[in-house]
């Protein structure tokens, strides 16, 4: 899920300055911890894909000579993670991050700091209670059932277990500190990462009064979770019940459901500076009307339509729209579709291409 935050605005602004590089720690993000501890430095994680142009666009237009990159030098270790790269894709897994790119601010703890964009026209990193995303919008894309806060909380928690985990390879007293973490972690929300977490320190914890934490129920995963994840949660022997929850549900809740023909377009190569008309056939499967209550994308490259009226049990609808191609590269923006029930799962639709 490559879902663009950057605002035109920041990148007109950065433009035009000359660009000086931000040099990126080589290694795997538990070295540049240890190297942040020991150099009493803070951690800037770049979370991208390389498979996204405008990814690469931010990555480079970031390392411009602004006071931006200036602060980034003095006081952080800059660490780049491609989710395309099994060796980078940790940090991804630990934060559960579904858009690219994102930025992510720790201290030399381990703990989270500030994720997100500055709420200003220029990327100021001064003050990080600037940076953030708001509620809605983060619910929406991270689908976890918590405030901001509490994700920063969860975040830190597994990032240290796993963290220690790494430290301590052969010290009990270590793993038994980074399960009471990922346990802990559990109590605010319940994700894949800290699923495995769990299940991985579970079998090596030493003493038997540590809390063996019930895995009894999680939310549903998403796309984006299968694309970050893959199989890392094989051979975890949940119970019937709790595999049947780890796959998106087809079932009807209340007899409210509906299904896409395709929930992926490609639509090739599309000339820059040109208009492309696009929609998605959906048919409601269920027994009783089907309404939809929005359907929302994150970039303003996008126009979107959608039946205003409700849609009678086995008839179809669309969801219609136009992208305009502004910049030139690879593409891939997911539209949220709703309904006005909280029980019926978002579905995603997904654009891919090509502007030439």
């Amino acid at each position: 899920m490559k879902t663009l935050f950057v605002l035109p605005v920041f990148f007109l602004l950065i433009a035009s300055c000359r660009h000086s590089g931000i040099h990126y720690e080589n290694g795997t993000i538990e070295e540049v911890f240890a190297r942040a501890l020991k150099e009493n430095k803070k951690v800037f994680v770049l979370i991208s894909n390389s498979d996204c142009g405008q990814c690469d666009l931010f990555k480079k237009k970031l390392g411009t000579e602004t006071a931006t990159a200036r602060i980034l030098a003095a006081d952080y270790l800059c660490y780049y993670a491609d989710v395309l790269d099994s060796g980078q894709k940790n940090i991804a897994q630990i934060v559960k991050c579904p858009s690219y790119p994102f930025p992510y601010f720790f201290d030399k703890n381990g703990n989270l700091e500030a994720f997100g964009f500055p709420n200003s026209k220029d990327y100021d990193i001064s003050d990080l209670s600037r940076i953030g995303i708001d509620e809605y919008k983060f619910r929406e894309l991270f689908r976890l059932p918590v405030t901001t806060t509490a994700y920063k909380q969860l975040v830190s928690h597994n990032l240290q277990a796993y963290l220690l985990m790494h430290q301590g390879q052969s010290d009990p007293r270590l793993i038994d500190s980074a399960y009471r973490l990922a346990a802990a972690s559990m109590d605010i929300a319940i994700y894949p990462y800290n699923i495995y977490m769990v299940h991985t320190l579970g079998k090596r914890v030493t003493h038997p009064s540590l809390p063996q934490h019930p895995i009894l129920a999680h939310p549903p995963y998403t796309k984006s979770d299968q694309l970050i994840y893959g199989k890392l949660l094989e051979g975890i022997p949940f119970s019937s019940l709790l595999a049947d929850s780890l796959l998106p549900t087809t079932k009807a809740v209340n007899g409210i459901t509906y299904a896409f023909e395709k929930d992926i377009r490609e639509c090739g190569d599309i000339p820059l500076g040109t208009d492309y008309d696009f929609r998605f056939l959906f048919k409601n499967t269920g027994t009783k009307e089907l309404i939809i209550a929005n359907a929302e994308h994150s970039c303003s490259c996008i126009e979107l339509q959608w039946p205003k009226r409700p849609i009678a049990p086995g008839q179809t609808g669309f969801i219609t729209g136009v992208f305009h191609a502004g910049e030139k590269g690879k593409f891939k923006k997911e539209i949220y579709v709703h309904t006005p029930s909280p029980q019926v799962p978002m579905k995603i639709i997904t654009l891919t291409g090509v502007v030439r």
